[in-house]
């Protein structure tokens, strides 16, 4: 089409871009009047291909200075205003169509016009940045300066336009990357030789750390990072190029763990800037990273707002808009904040919105949806839950129609523990990561049990048995004797029997085909596979001839069968005959309860909880705890925080109703109630109790000191133990513990009362208790102090936790080193409470409060190790 005036001209220099140049040219050979192309050295198939568009292909030696080559290039131009393209843009079809028009209709007094350039990132141009720099000056209004970034020095008056440029510089190959950042790098080091302009430093040093980016070495970029930072102190008000570096650094700072001063940086950004969007995101980020959800909501909402304002006046931005590549992340975190304070509308809106968007920006949304999903699991009422299912049906189809593998499982534990159903047509398009989200998907599908499915996780029952032993086929008989018929349990038990070489499994699954014979009042055929058994295995004819002498007293299936006996034989001091919680791990044993509604699938979810108040709804659920002779013990532990006189009530029963729970560190001793206790005058019912437990988790109670134990605190202030043993316990207590154990527990080191004596100037002392002189001897012979019972100072090291009035043992006493131990009171787990030896606590506060009660003076108090102390005292 023939205009009639020379309107618009593009120059362009180039060098070796054959496969970008077609590209550019084609963009703008309907719209320009003129293209000028400037090659700087092509060595490839470049100046043929502009050959093809323009007879005004000029060749310039190349100096290693864009500004020189830009500048050569703006001397041929003829038209009224010049086009700034590089080889790897394109015109967009906005500029296309519009530009002409407005050209022609701009001022008289405007003479610089502004684009934005969208940079893509990546080969599916869905990752981008915009930026709005001057693109279209009034011909010989313009020049440029600097070797590299090189800036236009342009004449006012500036308009600005929406009519985008395209640039697809930025996507690299490595060999590309490479050769870019090196070039790049050492001009703009290069040039920052010869700035002195404060401002101008400032942007060459934020294109430097930019660059610094996409190398290889990353102190580099830091280094970068900290020079930008003392310049910014100086300018009054931050350059807009820095704007990016704040944004940028504050991102690494964050990532790094430096989350003040990235909200540093943010806020400067912000406060200098209003408009800028990115920021704003930078400070929803940091609230996700802080988990203050409400926060983040509030930064997140006005990103969104800012970013649709920035977007809508694009042309307005001279600095990076980067932050719409992290526009579906952005959605996704207020997702998570959303749902976090429980509004599932709101948590819906902007995870769908994620996904949409995430379809144009190219972001990980597998990511987005993975971390959505996995806080599902925090998620309490089931109202919340509900108003989301609509939500998760969309997911599950956007996953399913994009071949995207989505973690559900969450979902699928949610809707199991809310009593909740899944459409089969969802579940069906979920696609399960292991055997146990299947076996949960089956459950909301069919609604039976499916423990065994876990279990077994594709392999026959005798395999699962043969692998592991007589204490399995219990289990497996106890789960699956009411689930099946007796036809094909038969079957199964003579398929282990015949596939093992273990006699023991030969004869106990004889043993419990018997038993069947005996539920069903098969008594002959009973007899009969009762005799094979022990014929097979004669160590099984201790538990199957008390069942034969029964059968020939009376004919009943009332009687035991093996089974019982076995169970008792096998489980001895274990919790379970069969340690699930070993055998499929922790997070499958956890969440059992969802797939089953056995008794030992919910038994074994409750064990392996981390939540004590999970543990207990789990344990409630058990209709019969004789199942489990642990129960009561699993009971107490949840409640040794939050209602400790039912924890000792709970440890108590534990104890009766299994012995061996009373000797859980030796399982030497059962409980016989037989322990020796009494009650002092300053004991009253209402003492507060400040702990509660079984004191054989840590150490024996050898059989006389009572198992269980509470301390409370008396009025006076310190600390006792209730059940109190009397001293006649304690006497054979210590007898005991000398035969069993090499070394007590809480012996005061030699070492300790060395450190402590070689302060003190005492020429002689007496030692408290009396026997332990010889132990300590040496302490005091290398500190020439000689030891006598009469004297007037006393060194105590050990027993001060036995005594509940020290004034008897102080008698006559004017100078003592007293060495006690003390529990850490925030850590319910401190050995300190559990040591059967001690029923009297006091803290060093307490202590100072009780010596100088008794006309002591404290002269120091020494802190010897985590629980050993030492305190100094004086009479007064």
């Amino acid at each position: 089409m023939k205009r009639n005036k020379c309107l618009l001209s593009v120059a362009m220099i180039v060098k070796d871009e054959e496969h970008n140049i077609r590209r550019a040219l084609e963009s703008v050979k309907d719209v320009v009047d003129e293209i000028i192309v400037v090659d700087t050295g092509s060595k490839d198939r470049t100046p043929e291909i502009v050959k093809e568009y323009t007879d005004k292909l000029f060749f310039h030696e190349w100096k290693d200075d864009f500004s020189e080559a830009r500048n050569y290039s703006l001397k041929f131009p003829t038209c009224e205003w010049v086009l700034i393209l590089d080889a790897d843009e394109e015109t967009s079809e906005d500029f296309r169509k519009n530009i002409r028009e407005f050209l022609e209709s701009v001022p008289k007094d405007v003479n610089t016009i502004y684009l934005p350039t969208i940079n893509y990132l990546d080969w599916e141009l869905q990752s981008m940045e915009i930026i709005s720099t001057p693109r279209i000056f009034r011909n010989g209004t313009v020049y440029y300066k600097n070797i590299v970034h090189n800036q236009a020095i342009y004449k006012p008056k500036v308009s600005q336009v929406p009519y985008a440029i395209y640039h697809y510089g930025y996507i690299w190959t490595r060999a590309l990357r490479e050769k870019k950042y090196n070039r790049t790098r050492n001009l703009i080091i290069k040039h920052l030789k010869r700035v002195n302009n404060p401002a101008e430093r400032i942007y060459y040093l934020v294109q430097l750390y930019k660059t610094e980016s996409v190398g290889e070495y990353i102190y580099r970029k830091h280094e970068t990072a900290w020079k930008i930072m003392q310049e910014i102190k100086g300018p009054k008000k931050v350059p807009k190029i820095a704007l990016e570096f704040l944004f940028l650094f504050g991102l690494d700072c964050m990532n790094a763990g430096l989350l003040e001063f990235a909200q540093t940086l943010f806020e400067t950004a912000i406060k200098s800037s209003p408009e800028y969007p990115d920021p704003y995101l930078g400070m929803l980020n940091l609230c996700e990273k802080k988990m203050e959800w409400e926060k983040a909501i509030n930064w997140g909402e006005k990103f969104l707002a800012t970013f649709e304002k920035a977007i809508n006046n694009i042309e307005k931005f001279e600095w990076t808009i980067m932050s719409m590549k992290f526009l579906a992340s952005a959605h996704g975190v207020l997702a998570r904040a959303y749902l976090k304070i429980e509004k599932p509308i709101e948590a819906s809106k902007h995870i769908l919105e994620s996904l949409e968007i995430s379809k144009k920006t190219g972001e990980d949304i597998q990511r987005i949806l993975n971390t959505f999903l996995l806080d599902v699991q925090s998620i309490e009422k089931k109202e919340v839950f509900v108003d989301l299912m609509e939500t998760f049906e969309r997911i599950v189809e956007f996953s399913y129609d994009n071949d995207i593998q989505i973690k559900f499982r969450e979902v699928l534990e949610k809707a199991l523990e809310f009593g909740l159903s899944i459409p089969q047509s969802v579940l069906e398009k979920m696609t399960p990561s292991d055997i146990f989200e299947k076996c949960m998907i089956m459950r909301l599908i069919d609604k039976k049990d499916h423990l065994l499915d876990v279990i077994l996780d594709g392999k026959d029952a005798y395999e699962f048995v043969i692998e592991n032993g007589v204490p399995s086929l219990l289990f497996l008989y106890n789960v699956t004797r009411e689930n099946i018929d007796n036809t094909k349990l038969i079957t199964l038990l003579n398929e282990i029997r015949k596939n093992t070489e273990d006699k023991y499994l030969k004869g106990t699954a004889l043993a419990l085909i018997g038993d069947i014979n005996l539920k069903a009042g098969r008594y002959r055929e009973a007899l009969a596979v009762y005799r094979k058994a022990m014929e097979e295995t004669p160590e099984l004819s201790r538990y199957i001839k008390p069942i034969i002498e029964d059968l020939k007293t009376a004919l009943t299936t009332d009687i035991e069968g093996v089974y019982e006996e076995l169970m008792k034989h096998f489980s001895k001091d274990k919790e379970l005959i069969f340690d699930l919680t070993k055998y499929l791990g922790k997070e499958v044993a956890k969440r059992l309860y969802l797939i089953s509604d056995h008794p030992i699938a919910i038994y074994v979810s409750a064990i392996s909880q981390d939540k004590p108040e999970k543990t207990r709804e789990l344990l409630k659920k058990i209709t019969d705890p004789q199942m489990f002779p642990f129960y009561y013990y699993r009971l107490a532990k949840t409640c040794e925080e939050s209602d400790k006189k039912l924890a000792f009530e709970y440890h108590i029963k534990a104890c009766e109703e299994n012995g061996k729970v009373a000797d859980l560190k030796l399982g030497k001793y059962i409980y016989t109630g037989l322990y020796p206790n009494t009650k002092l005058p300053f004991m009253k019912d209402d003492d507060e109790i400040v702990w509660v437990g079984n004191l054989s988790e840590k150490f024996s109670t050898l059989g006389i000191i009572h198992p269980v134990r509470s301390w409370r605190k008396c009025e006076k202030g310190f600390l006792y133990s209730y059940p109190y043993p009397d001293d006649e316990a304690l006497r054979i207590y210590k007898d005991r513990e000398e035969k069993i154990y090499r070394e007590r527990p809480f012996i005061v080191k030699a070492e300790d009362v060395l450190k402590v004596m070689s302060r003190l100037d005492w020429k002689v002392t007496k030692i408290f208790p009396e026997e332990l002189e010889k132990e300590y001897r040496w302490v005091f012979e290398e500190l020439e102090i000689e030891i006598k019972g009469h004297s007037e100072n006393i060194v105590m090291v050990e027993g001060v936790e036995e005594i509940p009035d020290l004034r008897d043992v102080l008698k006559g006493i004017k100078e003592a080193a007293i060495f006690f131990h003390v529990p850490n009171l925030g850590d319910r787990e401190d050995p300190v409470w559990f040591y059967p030896r001690f029923r009297i606590l006091r803290s060093a506060g307490y202590m100072k409060k009780e010596l100088r009660n008794l006309g002591y003076e404290v002269l120091g108090l020494e802190v010897l190790s985590k629980n050993l102390r030492c305190i100094h005292i004086k009479k007064e």
